[in-house]
């Protein structure tokens, strides 16, 4: 029965990481949208879409797709930044004690020692320990192929 909680926890992870995401929401009748996803109830899976275009090539600011009519979701944009992964990046390569770096996957974020903030949008906070962590921050993109 636990196995059954963890899966449950897994997929609502996986499913609020969609906000902010580029997907293609395919209907039980075959329509599409594609859109970013700027809102989710994940009880109903009914989605908010902005900047959307239907299967039709028409396009809307904001389509609201109902849950009870989806069939699948294609995500589309997957991202380069994935937390855990910079957080063991952290660790390993910039010295930084294990404790201190604390990982929030339901919303892509990195902290480290309780002052910086580290997501797919880049660095937030000051001082040299940002710093460090702005350079190791680079060192990560770059080794993803995400800067040249």
């Amino acid at each position: 029965m636990a196995a059954l909680g963890e899966a449950a926890r897994r997929l609502s992870v996986r499913l609020n990481g969609l906000l902010g995401k580029e997907v293609t929401v395919v209907l039980k009748d075959g329509r599409k949208y594609t859109g970013k996803v700027a809102g989710l109830d994940i009880g109903s899976l009914t989605l908010a879409l902005e900047s959307v275009q239907d299967s039709d090539g028409n396009n809307w600011p904001l389509v609201i797709v109902s849950g009870s009519s989806v069939s699948e979701i294609l995500v589309i944009e997957t991202g380069v930044f994935n937390a855990e992964e910079f957080a063991e990046f952290l660790v390993k390569y910039g010295g930084f004690a294990p404790h201190t770096v604390r990982v929030y996957p339901e919303s892509n974020i990195v902290e480290v020692s309780r002052s910086i903030r580290v997501t797919k949008d880049g660095v937030e906070g000051a001082g040299p320990l940002a710093q460090k962590v702005y350079t190791l921050y680079k060192e990560y993109l770059r080794r993803k192929g995400a800067l040249g």
